[in-house]
């Protein structure tokens, strides 16, 4: 077992936790589980054209020739169920945007937001999209030089939505924390199509 040096090898150990589990997670997710919603098929095509607030399901979908995703950024009651792809895609993006912020040190809307960002059209590719998210987030402060490591880890930057915070808390937060908990959903989702918990 390797000595915790820095908060860079706590970020590396918590890159690393979370790509395993949602590996793990992700191995066996059928095409069937990947799409799968709790209303019935006649209630889905009204549920589609409602706006995202209003929805009972959140989900990836094709409109007018573009992959999009539902989201609003408020808390809603009670909250819509979320696909395995909604999740995924989630996953990914969220990740995408927390390391443009923080290496680009400005928050999302002023050169890219979240319409910026593709939503892949299907499993596999979604499945690369999170692992390629997270390989490029663990290549940051990897490239980090070893005497630059505490400052770069401390520096402030933006999170998404422009709250200042160091770099480390938004590779915690904005990424780790983020997809343990989203792997989580993504295993109770399994329980519940497979054994309808």
């Amino acid at each position: 077992m390797k000595n915790v040096m820095s908060s860079r090898d706590v970020l590396l150990l918590g890159l690393d936790s979370g790509e395993s589990y949602i590996r793990e997670v992700l191995a066996d997710v059928s095409g069937e589980e990947y799409e799968w919603e709790p209303i019935l098929l006649s209630e889905r095509a009204a549920d589609m054209l409602l706006p995202p607030e209003r929805k009972k399901v959140w989900r990836v979908y094709r409109r007018e020739g573009k992959w999009k995703y539902d989201y609003v950024p408020d808390v809603l009651d009670p909250p819509p169920f979320t696909t395995v792809a909604w999740l995924m895609n989630h996953v990914a993006q969220t990740a995408d945007m927390y390391l443009y912020c923080i290496k680009s040190g400005k928050p999302e809307g002023r050169d890219r937001s979240w319409e910026d960002l593709s939503v892949p059209p299907e499993q596999g590719a979604m499945r690369d999209y999170i692992y390629q998210m997270l390989a490029d987030v663990r290549a940051y402060p990897v490239s980090i030089p070893a005497g630059r490591v505490n400052c770069e880890m401390n520096r402030l930057g933006p999170a998404p939505w422009g709250k200042m915070r160091p770099a480390y808390m938004n590779i915690w937060g904005g990424v780790v924390e983020h997809a343990l908990h989203h792997a989580a959903q993504l295993a109770a989702r399994k329980d519940r199509i497979r054994y309808g918990y």
